[in-house]
């Protein structure tokens, strides 16, 4: 089920980077191509023969573990900005690439690098389940859980007093798919408490929420896409 979720979501996300391909060649909003494209990436580096396959090229001690932390780091910075923006959330806004946001990233990444390049990572497998855990690797994969979750945390808010108000149902029930994401993240900061016997829960909610993300962020652009043209449309008969 897991590995159907998996190759799901991935499939999702490379269609809907492709679908932004000519707005992105035209110079129209590439923030979303780039975007969609982290997506995709993302999803590739957590899928067990991709991941191998990659890490054996990086030297095989777990580099793309790391590779995959900064990528997602990357890809919730301009989530972040992007919902942030649409929804005119200027406190999300200022919480994520004010100082303070700034300053939650980098001291993230920085410690992330830390407790990686501290413990002994060789012998790739995939989420790390294959090493030996202890408190270095438990704080390296918190610290992974963490920037995702402060970004969720950020958004939710606004994103809620958006969907609370009237607007088309197509953009509501969009917002309401991100909003759903956003709060798996914060739930995955306590996976630390879900029993061994349950840890299937652990990818499932992680890529629920990020099947979750990208179809409520697709869907929110096919809405605004929808409402210009239809907007368009009643200038152009306006002035007829």
């Amino acid at each position: 089920m897991i590995t159907v979720l998996a190759w799901v979501t991935l499939l999702i996300c490379l269609i809907l980077t492709a679908i932004r391909i000519p707005s992105a060649i035209r110079g129209e909003n590439r923030m979303m191509f780039v975007l969609f494209a982290l997506f995709t990436l993302d999803i590739l580096l957590s899928i067990e023969g991709p991941y191998l396959l990659i890490d054996a090229w990086l030297g095989g001690f777990n580099l793309c573990n790391l590779l995959l932390r900064f990528m997602l780091y990357a890809t919730f910075l301009l989530l972040g900005i992007k919902v942030a923006m649409a929804f005119g959330s200027r406190g999300g806004d200022r919480a994520i690439r004010g100082p303070i946001g700034l300053a939650v990233l980098g001291g993230t990444a920085v410690l992330t690098a830390v407790f990686f390049f501290s413990v002994d990572t060789s012998g790739s497998t995939v989420g790390l389940t294959g090493l030996n855990w202890g408190p270095s690797l438990e704080a390296y994969a918190a610290l992974g859980r963490f920037y995702p979750g402060y970004v969720a945390a950020c958004l939710i808010p606004g994103m809620w007093r958006s969907i609370r108000n009237p607007g088309p149902v197509l953009l509501r029930t969009a917002s309401a798919t991100l909003l759903l994401g956003l709060v798996l993240l914060i739930v995955s900061q306590v996976f630390p408490l879900i029993p061994l016997s349950n840890t299937w829960l652990r990818p499932l909610i992680n890529y629920s929420a990020a099947l979750a993300a990208a179809l409520g962020l697709g869907g929110i652009w096919l809405s605004k896409t929808v409402a210009r043209r239809t907007s368009r449309r009643i200038r152009q008969k306006n002035s007829a």
